[in-house]
């Protein structure tokens, strides 16, 4: 997929986003408890398959870690010129 750095940030953004999201369906809505009044018996009934959940995660983590990749890899090979004077700027007052 080819965009701009702009873009992908933004994608970056939202995957972060849903990354959270999904580790919160991992962590916290992965059972369902019943409890089943008269007999004190609680039941334990997955609602979402864990592996396919932590295998999308995985999937956003490598996303984002290739688009982090490749935007310090364009960083690296951009230069900019701008006027200024770093070492004036960081002296001392006089």
């Amino acid at each position: 997929m080819q965009d701009t750095i702009s873009s992908f940030l933004s994608m970056q953004n939202a995957l972060n986003t849903r990354c959270s999201q999904l580790n919160d369906v991992k962590n916290f809505c992965t059972s369902r408890t019943h409890t089943i009044f008269g007999e004190q018996k609680t039941t334990v009934e997955p609602m979402y398959d864990i592996k396919a959940v932590d295998k999308k995660i995985i999937e956003i983590n490598k996303a984002l870690f290739n688009i982090d990749k490749r935007i310090k890899e364009s960083n690296a090979k951009t230069t900019i010129d701008i006027d200024l004077n770093f070492d004036k700027l960081m002296s001392e007052i006089e």
